[in-house]
């Protein structure tokens, strides 16, 4: 089992220590895992021309190149992000976009998200469950297997580090994951 994870965070902080967590959790069970951290890519905004709907390639040529080649070869994709304002960030939106040349290729892919929010949205309720769903929402697009999600409420650094049953929920994952 090859699984690709995809840091969608700005920053190195509670997303990308959850997902390596999840990662070491899949090593232990045999998984061949990558990290891949967009904040270290150079990737173009898609630029809507389209052209990949004919081609099923994009022109556009900079770092997701090699992105489309490792999600190819993946057995599952786990895709994390931040909840900033209701919303995944802004490179993970992109990455999304970007994906475009992909949507047929990838169906049938194992497909789970991690998404690191605040306590609770403005309105009272966890904010991070809009990201899961609309995470969920892409895996029903390009047909993946959607295997679940880890969702916690972190702000700070190593708050997620400090999840009493965080241990628990790589594994569920991974075994979702894996499965």
């Amino acid at each position: 089992m090859k699984m690709l994870e995809i840091c969608c965070s700005p920053r190195k902080g509670n997303t990308e220590w959850l997902m390596r967590k999840l990662m070491a959790t899949a090593e232990k069970r045999g998984a061949k895992t990558e990290l891949i951290a967009l904040r270290e890519r150079n990737i173009k905004m898609c630029d809507g021309c389209l052209a990949c709907e004919k081609t099923y390639a994009c022109h556009i040529k900079d770092d997701m190149q090699g992105i489309y080649d490792r999600m190819l070869s993946a057995d599952a994709v786990v895709l994390g992000s931040p909840d900033y304002m209701d919303a995944p960030t802004a490179s993970a939106m992109n990455f999304i976009h970007r994906m475009y040349p992909l949507y047929g290729k990838i169906k049938g892919k194992r497909f789970a998200s991690v998404v690191v929010g605040q306590v609770t949205g403005v309105d009272g309720i966890a904010s991070r469950g809009k990201v899961e769903d609309y995470f969920k929402s892409i895996a029903g697009l390009f047909g993946l297997d959607y295997r679940g999600s880890i969702s916690v409420a972190a702000r700070d650094p190593n708050d997620a580090s400090k999840i009493t049953d965080i241990g628990k929920q790589c594994e569920d994952l991974a075994t979702k994951i894996l499965k």
